[in-house]
């Protein structure tokens, strides 16, 4: 039994861009591949202005394409059918430079960054304790070489 795939158009406005996105209809929604395709901050997704409960994993618990989309039509949402009623994602947008997990989609010469937004990446006081840890260090050990 092979599952029907369907071409979703997705828009966010917050960089004016507008993609196509395939999926299957029994498939569980992947927030955080969509955020990455839009640099989102995927903990703060949202479709249609509906925010979507997920797992750690960044994956919807129990909505697939097909449910989703049943309940955006039956509301007059957009569905995503074609560029003029393009799902709105929207969401914060991620620090430009900062780290995100590898993304496996990428392959090999792919993006190595990591976003901040994921969670990975440590805060910038976190960084700046541990780079003045490292200097406080080095002087010690410079000053009791000059010592000796």
């Amino acid at each position: 039994m092979s599952e029907r795939s369907r071409t979703i158009k997705l828009f966010c406005p917050s960089i004016s861009k507008l993609l196509p996105f395939v999926a299957l209809e029994e498939q569980r929604l992947d927030l955080g591949s969509i955020a990455r395709t839009f640099g989102l901050d995927p903990a703060t997704l949202k479709l249609n202005g509906h925010f979507i409960s997920r797992g750690v994993d960044l994956i919807a618990s129990s909505v697939t394409w097909k449910s989703l989309l049943s309940f955006f039509s039956a509301r007059g949402l957009s569905t995503g059918a074609n560029d003029a009623d393009a799902l709105i994602v929207d969401g914060k947008l991620c620090k430009v430079g900062t780290k995100r997990a590898h993304n496996p989609r990428d392959g090999e010469g792919g993006n190595h960054q990591t976003t901040e937004c994921d969670g990975l990446a440590l805060t910038k006081k976190a960084q700046l304790n541990d780079v003045n840890q490292l200097k406080k260090q080095k002087m010690k050990e410079n000053n009791l070489g000059m010592l000796v």
